[in-house]
């Protein structure tokens, strides 16, 4: 056993102090959660970030079994007697299979007032994330044609993979190619894609702006009320341009539970600008999508604590501790690891990445990642193995950044206190140290998007 492997094991766990404006700010979220209970539990004030996240796993576990129970007679093609029903903040209508699925509640952004004059919006829930750009990507095929997708080069893998296997009637231009990109073809729509996942160079968009038809964001890594969202569709519509916001909602609107998968398509235009008249017909073709492909949301998956002001606050509240605390992780290892590891950042601030020196097989960095989570977790330190982020306890995953085309292995900041952040990192350090061999640094093309750190 090496000496930094003794030492992680070894070595006693100081006090933490948890901070009580963190409790009291958690208690306000469990309540939250918990009145949507037809009998709350009604929990005492939490003591420790173990206690939050315990409670919010059973409250989320009651809060769906409940729901369950009571729509038991709910069936794809069963419908329940009254005209309407709701959820939380939702009402909800659909006839066969969801197929005509119509949602009525609070709007997921406020871009009314982003431009001068009126903006309309219309909101399409769908099953997923991906879902939902599927929908808008095919809805746009059967009614513009062939597409050209201005794509960023480190934008969701998955939306890649998707304009990919349209390849016979999406073509992809890389953002990056500014001078050299080729003029649209004739008889083809230019959709330009805004990603908030991508590393860096968010703001590069405004460029392809005057040469598209339409844009499409994914706002997924972004709280719904972030000023980004609002500065990116007041370039868009103020340039002239329709848009469609596309959203997976399991990420940062369920208050760290994952409550079910949802997803959703907004589209915005300005109805005084003729030239966009043609989103009407688009919103047609998107609800059509939705109903070809079988991809409706289901509203059980509604979360029923969302959509009020103090559902707004708290994840506001949330959401900024988590890349408060996100960026802390990054920076204090970026100035502590050893030399054979670089850090990754990206520009939302969800997560980070450690990125090593040998380039390791997908199921090197899984067995990293579960080995990782497993040392900590002996620690009673709250770092999970859990593939997505925006929970209240730091997430550790195998990643593949497409930019770097390297395995890499993600960490998801954290709704945590500070004291208990930095055992995490310390934790983080020693388990890299003990695992992993120190070899020189790796100068790459792209280095610049890493912050590597050298042996003293």
């Amino acid at each position: 056993m090496s000496d930094g492997l003794k030492k992680l094991q070894t070595k006693p766990d100081p006090p933490v102090k948890t901070s009580p404006t963190y409790l009291e700010r958690k208690h306000r979220e469990i309540a939250l959660i918990d009145a949507c209970l037809a009998t709350p539990l009604n929990f005492e004030p939490p003591d420790s970030a173990e206690a939050v996240i315990q409670r919010k796993f059973k409250l989320a576990g009651a809060l769906r079994a409940e729901r369950s129970l009571e729509s038991w007679a709910i069936t794809e093609t069963a419908r329940p007697e009254a005209q309407r029903w709701r959820s939380g903040a939702y009402r909800f209508s659909y006839e066969y299979q969801r197929a005509d699925l119509h949602v009525r509640g609070p709007a997921l952004y406020d871009i009314t007032d982003a431009v001068d004059g009126r903006v309309r919006q219309e909101t399409v829930y769908t099953g997923s994330g991906m879902s939902a750009i599927a929908a808008i990507v095919t809805a746009l095929i059967r009614l513009r044609g062939p597409l050209e997708v201005i794509a960023p080069r480190g934008c969701y893998g998955e939306t890649r993979e998707l304009f990919e296997s349209l390849k016979e009637r999406v073509t992809i231009v890389p953002s990056e190619q500014r001078n050299e990109r080729p003029r649209k073809a004739a008889g083809r729509t230019r959709v330009l894609l805004i990603d908030s996942c991508v590393a860096e160079n968010f703001g590069d968009y405004r460029a392809a702006l005057d040469e598209s038809d339409v844009v499409v964001f994914d706002t997924t890594c972004f709280w719904q009320d972030s000023a980004r969202i609002r500065i990116v569709v007041r370039s868009v519509l103020g340039a002239g341009l329709p848009m469609a916001l596309v959203r997976s909602h399991a990420k940062l609107d369920s208050l760290g539970i994952e409550y079910g998968r949802l997803g959703s398509v907004v589209l915005a235009w300005r109805p005084v600008d003729t030239r966009q008249a043609w989103m009407r017909r688009l919103l047609r073709a998107t609800e059509d999508s939705v109903r070809l492909y079988g991809v409706a949301a289901i509203p059980a998956h509604f979360p029923p604590f969302t959509g009020t002001a103090q559902y707004r606050a708290c994840s506001r509240a949330r959401t900024a501790t988590i890349i408060r605390n996100t960026r802390r992780m990054a920076r204090e290892l970026s100035l502590r690891m050893p030399g054979n590891c670089a850090i990754r950042t990206f520009q939302h601030g969800l997560y980070f990445a450690l990125v090593p020196n040998d380039d390791p097989t997908i199921d090197d960095v899984k067995r990293a990642a579960a080995a990782l989570s497993a040392a900590l977790g002996h620690q009673k330190l709250p770092l999970k193995h859990a593939g997505s982020f925006g929970f209240d306890f730091v997430a550790v995953e195998w990643f593949f950044d497409p930019t770097l085309q390297r395995n890499l292995l993600r960490i998801a900041g954290a709704d945590l206190p500070a004291s208990l952040i930095d055992r995490i990192v310390d934790a983080v350090e020693q388990w890299w140290s003990a695992h992993r061999k120190s070899t020189p640094l790796r100068t790459t093309a792209l280095g610049v998007t890493e912050r590597a750190v050298r042996p003293e």
